[in-house]
């Protein structure tokens, strides 16, 4: 099992935003929402909502969920909202209660897109991020401005693809260096 020491969920955060090209994918999605009249804070507010649910549910996958558990789970969590909120440049904040309040607002949506994965999966029917992102544009209010649609789904799947990247690199045992190659042992 993998143990996070102190600060340990920050710099894991820290590296998942930076991985992720977050700041880019914000501009982005940003750029593709121009026809609608959503205000930044709310775009920020649902795009860092799916990204948190994307990181939650990527963290329940069998090899993350058994390393890293429970509330360290958490702690990166959000850690990582945190973080994204400090390095984004859509919204002013003003304080560390604005920051915190913001946080709040964010676990609160993603929470409320993790419901796409209690029903039982149709093999025939796209996955959960799926209908996640679906729901995020229609609570924008732009379920057909497919420029920003296609952003989001492409957001979504390449960030999924990040997240499970970074955490195989960083649960991935380092080589033991007394095991000798295979060819040496023959």
């Amino acid at each position: 099992m993998f143990i996070l020491r102190k600060n340990d969920s920050l710099d894991i955060a820290r590296k998942l935003v930076q991985n992720t090209g977050l700041k880019e994918s914000l501009d982005l999605l940003k750029e593709k929402n121009h026809a609608s009249k959503v205000e930044p804070g709310e775009l920020l507010g649902q795009v860092l909502g799916l990204s948190a649910c994307n990181l939650v549910r990527t963290m329940k996958e069998d090899f993350i969920s058994r390393e890293i558990q429970g509330e360290d789970q958490q702690d990166i969590i959000d850690d990582y909202v945190v973080e994204s909120l400090r390095r984004q440049g859509l919204v002013p904040l003003r304080d560390g209660a604005e920051l915190m309040d913001r946080c709040q607002e964010i676990l609160s949506v993603a929470e409320g897109l993790q419901a796409f994965w209690n029903d039982t999966p149709d093999p025939k029917a796209p996955g959960p991020r799926y209908f996640c992102v679906k729901e995020v544009l229609s609570r924008l209010g732009d379920p057909l401005n497919y420029d920003l649609r296609d952003a989001f789904f492409e957001f979504t799947y390449l960030q999924h693809k990040h997240f499970i990247d970074f955490f195989r690199a960083l649960l991935k045992p380092p080589p033991d260096p007394d095991a000798a190659p295979a060819a040496e042992r023959a």
